[in-house]
């Protein structure tokens, strides 16, 4: 009997929940039925079901301002759900689980009710911001929205994608399948043929197109509604379009033309759903000359009485800083929600963190720098690959062999290489890979099955210690590689993905659905891989960049997303630096999360929100400077409550640093007697205004930004709130000082309790190499403290209660780490806590350049730090209070940004991807 044996598993669960009784009855049927069938393919059809079907998810949290009645929920009974019931339908033949399906009704249910009803009389606008990871699903959830907004009787949908015509034909392409029904370029060309494809197979409703896979939306294309005006259209019309301006103001004209002779808007409802929200829609400009961008989509939503403006994004951080005071512009005053993701998602925390469970695919990236620079013109000459990228194609090549031999459903393989922003850099970055891939590739085919000839070539003698160190654990042996590697990539390609490219060099999945091993790709790019583009069954990345702000290096993650039965076999290779900002990442994010679930529960509104994302220097300011890096000043509203700030950004002259040295000792001593808690000496009660004496009198350097000037009273905002606040939870501090392992300090004795003393031992830190003449030292991972100081002068009881509300939210969202974050701790600080941290400089670790340890420290530290081996560094924990805030105004010039990585170039840069 020939069957597909994941196809019947499938239907032998139904709608039943997966559960490892059931599991093991299904794959016990599948041999019984099937005699022959082998080992290989029962652990395939396993995995496929666990990352199926195996999947627990739960509805979104939203913040809203309560002037939406729940009206969907009224008239849900009475709507005929056309186009929705057919999208269901679709994603089930796609493997989606009946739990995904089920919260992804009720999200967009949700959502749809924010948007406000379309047969309610105008005027009226909604603006609203939907939050989810990168890679998560929000194209499933906009699609989902679009379809009910469809059958509840929006007129007009508009999707702005990307400002990457490859995006925005993605985009099409998957509303095609979801919404439409059809092929767009056969609807624009009035073919006559009705053929179905997706969840027109389920569905004989049939919406209008002006735009397709191959075309924006142009003049012309308005004659495929037959010259019947806007207002008589029955089913509702779609454009996928660019965020450029031609197609927008394409777009305006043609509304205009619809309107009645001295008109100025059309009686329709308009549903605007505005993907990467954060890319080019913000107002990068004075509220009174809005960026073009900005403007025309200001324009558009005023050419209509019923507007519902939905941003959609993972990086939101820009969003929430729009000025709510501009009613004209695009702050999501309304409501905004925050898609939870399902249990399969593998995001910024599956990787990243003390904790993360998939931290072992991390690989460092420590030998690129000779050949390619982090810093590097376009007309660098790449002179070869480093041997961890070409470590890197060596694991996609055998990552494509054992895919194939699970049997995997998915037949696309790809491999991602993001090292340069420049088109020049990498179309020579391509080029190498493309002459190491065709070296590799004849190896394999001529020597490697032989089992006398392998052993005598170098680069399958390395394929072969990639094997043992990768992938020794997934059930097939070596002797099974070497006999199917070569067919399973014998058709991958290595394609340049960027605005430059030509048109073979294009992803184009789609034309690879019916070949027998899809499409298996190498693609090398920069930006124009970084931005909602989707790479499928990607496996293997190369990540080589050193941007700092939070949107675009979670926006580069590509990695992101749904692994479903090849989670073990990815691997991801990043610098150790940005390895470390992507830990940081994740507990921004998940901070972020909280935040959201927590106004939700308190009933906050969105403009509440957007005061509480302010209120986060260390995380947002850089992300709105960033996206409004042409502004001269920067005003963001702040408030410390639960907030830490720390140094690990510290002076690099010896005079500054010797002058810290000397403040933090006099301060320490001129204090009452101190105690001991555990390695920590311990003072508490300790005045308000001797803490901001102390930090302000500290060499701190701006670049790490909750000290910041204030451009306009040129003090710190920070040491002022500390000295002037009114609230009595803040009037005493606790301080500390840890102990470490290093040399004690004969010279530095303080008194402990009645009548005992204790000599400093500082701790012992590396530090990471920075710059010549950069200014400053810079911590390794960018971080001062741990976990541990956070508990300082709490009692048992307190520690306790933390622990017991993180295993809380833990079982809420199974993607949190075991351990306790930093932040939750300090919710529960009855005091703030100020940590002066003694530092002795260690031996940085041996790296594969050859640089020797005692060069790598004569480079980093002048003479005198070496003999002093001493440094001092401060980090602060609020607690939680009603936080007081106030307009704080910040000034980066270019030279302070790129030297903080906030500065990305490429944007303007016409050689930059």
């Amino acid at each position: 009997m020939n069957i597909d044996p994941y196809v019947t598993a499938v239907g032998l669960i139904g709608d039943n929940d997966l559960t490892d009784e059931l599991l093991a009855r299904v794959l016990a049927a599948l041999r019984a039925w099937s005699p022959d069938i082998d080992d290989a393919t029962i652990q395939g059809v396993r995995r496929q079901l666990e990352s199926s079907r195996g999947v627990s998810h739960s509805v979104g949290q939203g913040l809203h301002g309560g002037d939406i009645a729940p009206w969907v929920q009224d008239v849900k009974a009475s709507i005929t759900w056309n186009y929705w019931d057919a999208y269901a339908k679709q994603l089930r033949t796609k493997n989606f689980g009946t739990e995904v399906i089920r919260v992804l009704d009720q999200d967009t249910e949700n959502i749809l009710t924010e948007c406000g009803n379309p047969q309610e009389a105008g005027p009226w606008v909604s603006k609203g911001l939907v939050m989810g990871d990168v890679q998560s699903g929000k194209t499933a959830s906009y699609c989902g929205l679009i379809c009910k907004a469809g059958d509840a009787g929006y007129k007009i949908i508009v999707l702005l994608t990307g400002m990457i015509e490859d995006l925005r034909a993605q985009s099409q392409e998957r509303l095609d399948e979801g919404f439409v029904g059809r092929d767009s370029r056969k609807l624009l060309a009035k073919d006559r043929a009705d053929i179905q494809i997706g969840a027109g197979r389920f569905s004989t409703k049939r919406p209008n197109v002006l735009t397709s896979i191959d075309s924006d939306f142009l003049k012309a294309n308005q004659d495929a509604l037959g010259g019947i005006p806007l207002q008589n259209i029955s089913e509702p019309v779609l454009l996928v379009m660019k965020k450029n301006i031609s197609p927008l103001s394409n777009l305006i004209d043609f509304l205009d033309s619809q309107m009645k002779k001295g008109g100025k808007s059309l009686d329709l409802p308009l549903l605007l759903i505005d993907d990467e929200a954060d890319n080019a829609s913000v107002n990068g400009r004075k509220d009174e000359d809005p960026a073009k961008i900005n403007s025309l989509i200001r324009e558009l939503l005023g050419r209509f009485t019923m507007a519902s403006y939905v941003a959609y994004t993972a990086t939101p951080f820009a969003n929430v800083l729009i000025n709510p005071d501009v009613e004209e512009d695009l702050f999501p005053a309304n409501f905004v929600y925050s898609l939870e993701t399902p249990s399969s998602y593998l995001g910024v925390t599956s990787y990243f963190g003390d904790d993360a469970p998939h931290s072992g695919a991390v690989k460092n990236i420590d030998d690129a720098d000779k050949v390619l620079p982090y810093k590097h013109k376009k007309d660098h000459p790449v002179s070869g690959l480093p041997a961890s990228l070409k470590d890197a194609l060596g694991v996609f090549l055998l990552s494509c062999a054992v895919r194939d031999y699970r049997k995997e459903l998915l037949r696309h393989r790809s491999m991602l290489v993001n090292a340069s922003r420049f088109t020049d850099v990498q179309a020579q970055i391509a080029t190498l890979l493309k002459n190491e891939l065709y070296i590799l590739t004849e190896d394999i085919k001529q020597y490697l099955a032989s089992d006398d000839l392998w052993p005598n070539h170098e680069r399958l003698m390395r394929l072969h210690e990639l094997w043992a160190t990768h992938y020794t654990d997934v059930n097939m042996e070596w002797h099974d590689v070497r006999r199917m590697l070569y067919e399973s990539i014998s058709s991958v390609k290595v394609v340049t993905v960027n605005q430059k490219s030509e048109e073979s060099e294009r992803l184009n999945y789609s034309l690879y659905e019916k070949s027998r091993h899809g499409r298996r790709v190498i693609a090398v790019g920069g930006l124009t891989l970084s931005r909602g583009l989707t790479l499928e069954g990607l496996c293997v990345s190369y990540f080589y960049r050193n941007s700092k702000a939070y949107d675009t290096l979670l926006q580069m993650g590509r990695w992101f997303g749904y692994r479903p039965g090849y989670d073990d076999l990815c691997r991801i290779w990043v610098d150790p630096i940005a390895r470390d900002w992507y830990a940081h990442l994740a507990e921004v994010v998940t901070e972020l999360r909280h935040d959201i679930g927590r106004m939700h529960v308190q009933r906050q509104p969105p403009i509440r929100f957007g005061m509480r994302i302010k209120s986060h220097p260390d995380a947002l300011i850089v992300t709105a400077i960033n996206k409004m890096r042409n502004a001269n000043e920067v005003k963001v509203a702040v408030s410390y409550s639960c907030f830490g700030a720390e140094t690990p950004l510290l002076p690099e002259s010896a005079d500054r640093n010797t002058t810290n040295l000397n403040r933090a000792k006099d301060f320490a001593i001129g204090l009452s007697n101190a105690t001991l808690e555990g390695n920590r000496i311990f003072w508490k009660g300790i005045e308000k205004d001797r803490i901001a004496r102390f930090l302000d009198g500290l060499h701190i350097l701006e670049i790490n930004t909750p000290f910041m000037k204030d451009s306009v009273s040129k003090s710190r905002p920070l040491i002022d709130f500390i000295s002037s606040n009114s609230v009595m939870e803040l009037h005493e501090w606790d301080v500390c000082i840890p102990q470490g392992k290093g040399t004690e300090l004969n010279d530095f004795v303080l008194s402990v309790g009645e009548s005992s003393t204790i000599k400093i031992r500082p701790r012992t830190r590396q530090f990471e190499r920075t710059r010549k003449n950069s200014g400053f030292l810079r911590l390794n991972k960018q971080r001062v403290g741990d976990v541990s100081d956070e508990l300082v002068g709490f009692e048992n009881e307190t520690k306790t209660q933390a622990e017991q509300d993180w295993e809380k939210e833990r079982a809420r969202d199974k993607k949190l780490g075991l351990s306790v974050p930093g932040y939750f701790y300090r919710r529960y600080r009855i005091r703030p806590l100020l940590t002066i941290h003694f530092i002795e400089p260690s031996d940085p670790k041996p790296d594969k350049i050859g640089e020797p340890n005692t060069e790598k420290l004569k480079n980093m530290f002048s003479a005198a730090e070496i003999e002093s081996r001493l440094l001092v560094a401060i980090s602060i924990s609020f607690p939680n209070f009603d936080g007081l805030k106030k307009p704080v105004y910040y000034t980066l010039n270019k030279v302070a940004l790129r030297e903080a990585g906030l500065l990305d170039d490429e944007e303007n840069d016409d050689d930059a991807d």
